[in-house]
């Protein structure tokens, strides 16, 4: 590269000093040009290019972490370290980046963690649960629906002391990090999509958008919804989430692919030089001195491999997980201590609420359809995108060429329904919710401190306030394009609470997940309740033209005891991915770990960023508050907030 200098001084310069002025001018044009050019990124592929200390290190290179660390890393004077498990893969690989392949991923990569037995269930099953191993996490691989929970989803978190935590203090983050597209003309015009400007943000990293191929039977499914009282909110995401929603998705329009935080996050923090990213490497322990302070971190490839360390000046930031965050902690001594001692690690920290409290959306499909569209019904068959070889091609192909076709469509469907106990059982809500309140909370938890406990007797006593006013979804109905073979029917507010556990002092083994799904009966009267209200919905004269019949468990099956066993016969897994609430946020006497700043009680220099740290799950999918947590977060170490 060439660089020209002006060739004439001012008049008066001497041979010398004209010499220095050239070159520095010629020193700040390379400044300037160097300035202009797009940092690389920094994949630290060789040991020997690793810092030996940074500002901060975040464990955990998913959803959470990723936005955490760009957010830290736009100060140029604070260097970051992110150290993920998983890899980073190839920029825009064809399963994360096209929609219509989010239905084809399973358990790709993930950990494949095994659930320990749940007696709860048919048979005592063990199930796979989802947790994602790769550079963007969840984002990267879910069903890709994008939306929030209800105001009182988020307000309940703040009445548990965690002030700021509340809907209008996370509103500002949800819009922080989405740059929200509105529906187009012909959505709006063939589906009656609304939406609320002021709910949503113009310039975030995160793209959203409604998806550019909608199957026509979703308008049918939601009217006949609304026959039945259920009311359509505005906006699924402006704090009233109940009722049958549309769902809009992370799909950037530019050309029709995933927006993740691979993409909104890290690509963007990889062009700065003070941001690192280490893949494919385990941390095993968190470090700590003599005054509890966290001190950095060590690492690991494999079990065989010599761990090695990094240290955090500033802060150990961790995101690994509702599986992970409590097994790192419990290595490195922070958790119960009768655990730790039984498996001989000294204890730093006794905090029992350390893998208490784990709580999902259960997924369970209790019945089976088959379904007849009578020739006027507004109807796409979806079978031949799901079994004939030479249409996916064809619309492969399409995508490919104009980014438009079925390939533009996610796994998750357009719309679901996020139903109130009241809706379900207008006539026995009562009963159950007043059934709840009088059992012993006790009784139905896994030998619980006097503090987790209590934090769980708070936690009920608001869920079952909420019920019952109205305010909180406890069910989702979600349907399948084909209507058959039968909906997905899934709790969105268990009362039952899981736990995690190391299984051993080695960091490579896997952690104990019991998840205890359906322990408490209320969630079992629920699912029960939203088994009938999904038989009256086919049932209904909105969903005449479908034609459809019940051919499990079949329409003699009625009873509590029956459609209770129904219930615990077609769990198709405690988790639909939103596994979370394991390091819960409230006051430590309430088997807290963290405080509402996201700091560990009992040290220094280490916080939570994920949905972890949630005390109760919200009713909703669950990336968008994985997002905003993360964007609240930012703010708070950098101390905004």
């Amino acid at each position: 590269m060439s660089l020209s200098v002006p060739s004439r001084m001012p008049n008066g310069m001497s041979h010398s000093r004209r010499g220095l002025v050239a070159s520095i001018v010629a020193v700040f044009l390379i400044l300037d040009i160097v300035a202009a050019i797009p940092f690389p990124g920094v994949l630290i592929e060789r040991e020997e290019d690793l810092k030996s200390s940074y500002d901060y290190v975040v464990v955990g290179g998913g959803t959470a972490g990723l936005t955490v660390a760009n957010r830290l890393s736009e100060d140029k004077h604070k260097s970051v370290l992110v150290i993920e498990a998983g890899s980073l893969l190839p920029e825009n690989q064809d399963d994360i980046a096209i929609p219509g392949f989010s239905a084809a991923l399973g358990f790709k990569y993930q950990w494949g963690l095994e659930t320990q037995p749940i007696t709860t269930v048919k048979d005592n099953g063990t199930f796979i649960a989802p947790s994602p191993k790769l550079v963007g996490g969840d984002s990267a691989i879910n069903s890709m629906s994008y939306h929030r929970g209800s105001r009182e989803d988020y307000d309940s978190w703040e009445r548990l002391g965690n002030k700021g935590w509340g809907w209008e203090g996370i509103l500002p983050y949800f819009k922080k990090a989405e740059t929200f597209h509105p529906p187009n003309k012909a959505q709006v015009r063939e589906f009656g999509i609304t939406y609320d400007p002021a709910a949503h943000g113009t310039d975030g990293p995160v793209q959203i958008k409604f998806a550019s191929f909608i199957y026509p039977q979703y308008r049918t499914i939601v009217d006949a919804l609304k026959r039945l009282g259920v009311p359509v909110p505005f906006d699924a995401s402006n704090g009233n989430a109940i009722g049958s929603l549309w769902i809009a998705n992370p799909i950037d329009p530019k050309d029709e692919t995933r927006s993740y935080a691979r993409t909104a996050y890290h690509d963007v923090a990889a062009r700065r030089s003070n941001y690192h990213l280490v893949t494919d490497k385990q941390v095993t322990k968190i470090l700590f001195d003599e005054k509890k302070r966290a001190t950095g971190v060590l690492y690991a490839k494999s079990a065989s491999d010599t761990p090695k360390k990094v240290s955090a000046k500033t802060e150990v930031i961790l995101s690994g997980g509702a599986f992970h965050n409590p097994k790192l902690l419990q290595l490195s001594g922070i958790g119960p201590k009768a655990l730790l001692k039984a498996h001989k690690i000294p204890v730093l920290v006794d905090l029992p609420g350390v893998g208490s409290n784990l709580q999902d959306h259960a997924l369970i499909r209790p019945l089976n359809f088959t379904s007849t569209p009578t020739p006027d019904t507004p109807y796409i068959d979806p079978t031949p995108a799901l079994t004939n070889a030479t249409y996916q091609a064809e619309q492969l192909a399409q995508y490919r060429k104009d980014r438009t076709g079925y390939y533009t469509r996610p796994l998750a469907g357009s719309t679901v329904a996020y139903l109130p106990l009241p809706i379900l059982a207008p006539d026995s809500y009562k009963k159950i919710v007043q059934a709840s309140r009088d059992r012993d909370a006790s009784a139905y938890l896994h030998n619980p401190s006097p503090a987790v406990l209590a934090g769980y007797k708070k936690q009920k006593s608001m869920i079952l306030d909420g019920i019952e006013a109205k305010k909180l979804a406890v069910a989702e109905l979600s349907m399948r394009p084909g209507i058959a073979p039968g909906p997905a029917l899934i709790v969105q507010k268990p009362l039952s609470r899981g736990y995690v556990e190391i299984s051993s002092a080695d960091a490579f083994k896997d952690p104990l997940i019991y998840y205890r799904t359906f322990s408490d009966p209320t969630d079992i009267a629920t699912h029960i309740a939203n088994i009938r209200y999904a038989r009256k919905f086919f049932a209904s004269k909105g969903m005449a033209s479908f034609k459809t019949v019940e051919t499990y468990p079949g329409k003699d099956v009625v009873s509590d005891e029956e459609l209770a066993k129904v219930a615990r016969g077609r769990v198709v897994n405690p988790s639909v991915g939103h596994a979370s609430c394991t390091c819960p946020m409230m006051d430590r006497k309430l088997g807290g770990v963290v405080d509402d700043k996201l700091r560990v009680y009992g040290v220094t220099g280490l916080r939570i960023v994920d949905i972890s740290i949630m005390p109760i799950i919200p009713s909703t999918h669950m990336v968008a508050t994985r997002f905003a947590i993360a964007e609240k977060a930012a703010d708070i170490i950098k101390g905004k907030k």
